[in-house]
């Protein structure tokens, strides 16, 4: 089969085209989601302008993380000079696969991390003073969703750098099985971090949500399980107001109440 350095080229800008192409798309959403909850919490609690906004450029900094990756990797493919005959098609579907992989990798942890950083402006918006508190399980809960950036970064690294030059006289078909191997391995890591990267930001986002509404350790119990068990925390753990309701989940007690 004939083979031309512009492939390699080719593949390459492709790669380069989808790693930062999508990259900037979902890194935009998440930062959007961040700011339009920001907007919202600083209407209802203009006071905290100061603490909403500072949340929210801390999170959308975060939330930006997987969008360097796929920056860098984007530059990597153009400049890199990987435009050399002598890795043959599988270094072209290489170049591709790296690209695929860090841009569709970066799905899952922007969205993720723009849901948490929006969870934790809302919540300063209601728990002012709490602030801290707030940014802190924000924080941990996007350098949590971020991990599978960073597997997916790994994986896009050793397709630039470690795939070894097409061997001479080798068959079509094997080419065509090693090439798609190739490009397999970017679809799978960038696929497989759009659930980590969302599931780890919706709990986080859903813990700064109760934070905002229950500030305080509400009930745990040692000894869960029988009648006086769950009555002991549902003591502990009533409310003078009518408007909370109380259950027992796992450990814990968990209040609802309707903002």
């Amino acid at each position: 089969m004939s083979f031309s350095v512009e492939y390699i080229r080719i593949a390459a800008y492709l790669g380069a085209g989808i790693s930062v192409g999508i990259g900037a798309i979902t890194t935009g959403i998440g930062s959007g989601m961040i700011a339009g909850e920001g907007a919202s919490a600083i209407m209802r609690q203009p006071k905290a302008n100061e603490q909403i906004f500072r949340t929210m450029l801390i999170g959308q900094a975060a939330a930006q993380t997987a969008g360097i990756f796929a920056l860098v990797v984007s530059m990597l493919l153009i400049y890199g000079g990987f435009d050399v005959p002598k890795g043959g098609w599988y270094k072209a579907a290489a170049l591709l696969a790296a690209g695929i992989a860090m841009g569709v990798g970066s799905l899952g942890p922007s969205i993720g991390a723009g849901y948490s950083g929006g969870q934790a402006c809302k919540s300063i918006g209601r728990m002012p003073k709490h602030s801290s508190t707030i940014i802190g399980n924000m924080l941990v809960g996007q350098a949590l969703s971020q991990t599978s950036a960073i597997f997916a970064l790994v994986v896009s690294l050793l397709l630039l750098y470690s795939i070894p030059p097409q061997p001479v006289g080798i068959s079509i078909a094997k080419i065509i099985m090693k090439s798609t191997a190739f490009i397999g391995a970017g679809f799978v890591i960038g696929l497989g971090t759009i659930g980590p990267g969302t599931g780890i930001g919706y709990v986080a986002g859903k813990a700064n949500e109760m934070l905002g509404k229950f500030p305080k350790k509400i009930c745990k119990n040692n000894k869960i399980g029988g009648k006086n068990g769950i009555n002991a925390c549902t003591r502990n753990c009533k409310s003078s107001s009518s408007a909370w309701s109380w259950s027992l989940y796992g450990n814990g007690c968990i209040g609802t109440r309707s903002w």
